[in-house]
């Protein structure tokens, strides 16, 4: 197994990109810290309740999007909130990733983004982002070289595979089971009124 810097196996691009509409740009939709925080995976259903904005020609080309790619978060109003990660699941058209995050394109030939997003997740890097995170009080952030430097510990791209497969699929039933309590609550909270109204 190998030791790498995140940015000798990956491209990495820190998002700029504000919650603004200005006449001239291009309107997209904003994928935002909110949703790379409270995501493990960025798929399709979440295109819906992306934000709409407007962007420069330039952050399009740097910032849009694809499956395969892991965001994290870079800055926040409290240290627990940076370095959390999401995997890019599916393929977005005129979708970029909003400012406080960055973009991780994997080098596909040595790295695989599912493995990342879970590597990202363990108390290995997490320790290595609390050590590293910078500010006190109102702000802190992850430095351009502080996620330049992240260490990424690198098995074959088969064990890659497996593991993220795994930890994926994990998510999904995981997300399925919140669904199906959130649909649960929603039929009881109706149920509930129905009951009050026949009583009434």
């Amino acid at each position: 197994m190998n030791l790498c810097r995140l940015s000798d196996i990956a491209n990495i691009e820190i998002s700029g990109v504000d919650k603004k509409s200005i006449d001239g740009e291009t309107p997209v939709r904003l994928c935002n810290f909110v949703d790379v925080y409270r995501n493990w995976a960025i798929t399709q259903n979440l295109l819906k309740s992306f934000m709409i904005a407007s962007a420069k020609e330039t952050e399009i080309a740097k910032c849009s999007i694809h499956k395969g790619q892991v965001a994290i978060t870079k800055d926040s109003e409290t240290r627990d909130d940076i370095g959390i990660s999401a995997y890019i699941a599916d393929d977005f058209d005129d979708v970029l990733l909003g400012y406080h995050c960055a973009l991780i394109t994997p080098n596909e030939d040595i790295l695989d983004g599912k493995y990342l997003n879970a590597f990202m997740h363990t108390s290995y890097i997490q320790k290595y982002f609390e050590n590293n995170a910078s500010g006190s009080g109102q702000r802190y952030t992850l430095s351009n070289e502080t996620i330049f430097q992240i260490p990424i510990l690198l098995p074959s791209l088969r064990v890659q595979k497996a593991i993220g497969n795994l930890l994926s699929n994990i998510d999904r039933k995981i997300e399925l089971n919140r669904q199906i309590n959130d649909n649960l609550a929603i039929l009881g909270r109706s149920s509930a009124r129905a009951e009050v109204r026949c009583a009434v």
